[in-house]
């Protein structure tokens, strides 16, 4: 049976602008999951980078419902025939309708689609592959390991050298695959994989790390040492993600007394958290210690 591939790969130089404007339009289904599949292209996608000794990345929920939903709109409404490519997105959804490259712009453009659909904090780059034959894991991802664009994604090398992807969300429908690659780690704390009791955690999510820390600690006293308030979940966790962004590795939100908090750094020893407190007190002001 002859087979007909059709592949893309997007390319798309780190740009610096504003996404505050944005807006989330889509949440995640009660019974949201990923196929046995879709599990399986992201595990053979780790042990591929792990032969390559590069670390694995961390399944995103968000990445993930992103990749679905968009393997499920190419799938129903993609036409081959079109200048479009396969990084468009169609008029049949919650989403601003786009077609790649022609319509691409700072107001609507394809590496902000997880954060305009589901509120991925960052823009992410997308992987596509379309076969009109049965497309098992190891196929699809053999394919992409075979086009230099994808393989230097996937793997972070040439242009991709310098980044780390903390996040990846796959999606498979009817011979379309999507691979979405992310530098922000994902606020979602885990995903299920349909059928089973299978469930990906993602420990490097800021509400995971928040929850569990103490526990880490032996339930010692921890000093957090507190840079800001925030009035809902959301902001405090976008704001963790920028500080991390910008270098403070153990920013964390802190929730108590019904507070939202974010703290720069934390310490179980009172006397190196007063220290710390002078050498951030320079940076943020009003800094201060809570105990927890």
């Amino acid at each position: 049976m002859r087979k007909i591939i059709f592949f893309l790969f997007l390319m798309i130089g780190l740009l610096i602008s504003n996404t505050k404007t944005i807006a989330q339009t889509d949440t995640f289904p009660d019974d949201f999951c990923i196929s046995a599949d879709e599990y399986q292209l992201y595990l053979l996608i780790n042990d591929y980078r792990k032969a390559f000794a590069q670390t694995p990345i961390i399944l995103s929920k968000s990445l993930s419902y992103v990749a679905k939903t968009h393997a499920r709109d190419l799938a129903g409404n993609f036409n081959p025939d079109s200048s479009c490519n396969m990084h468009s997105w169609s008029d049949k959804g919650k989403w601003t309708p786009i077609c790649y490259p022609s319509e691409q712009s700072k107001k609507n453009n394809v590496r902000l689609k997880a954060k305009e659909i589901i509120g991925y904090p960052s823009e992410a780059f997308e992987i596509t592959y379309w076969s009109n034959v049965e497309n098992p894991a190891q196929q699809i991802l053999s394919f992409w390991c075979k086009k230099m664009p994808s393989k230097n994604l996937l793997l972070n090398l040439e242009e991709w050298d310098d980044v780390i992807w903390n996040a990846i969300g796959i999606g498979i429908e009817e011979g379309y695959a999507v691979v979405w690659l992310g530098k922000m780690v994902d606020n979602e704390i885990e995903t299920e994989v349909c059928g089973t009791s299978t469930k990906i955690v993602n420990k490097s999510s800021p509400l995971y790390v928040a929850t569990h820390i103490q526990e880490n600690l032996n339930n010692s006293a921890v000093y957090y040492i507190i840079i800001g308030s925030y009035n809902n979940r959301n902001d405090g966790i976008n704001a963790v993600n920028s500080y991390k962004e910008m270098g403070y590795s153990k920013t964390i939100l802190v929730e108590s007394d019904n507070k939202i908090r974010v703290a720069i750094d934390y310490f179980t020893d009172k006397n190196e958290a007063n220290k710390a407190l002078k050498k951030y007190a320079q940076k943020f002001k009003g800094a201060w210690i809570l105990v927890i």
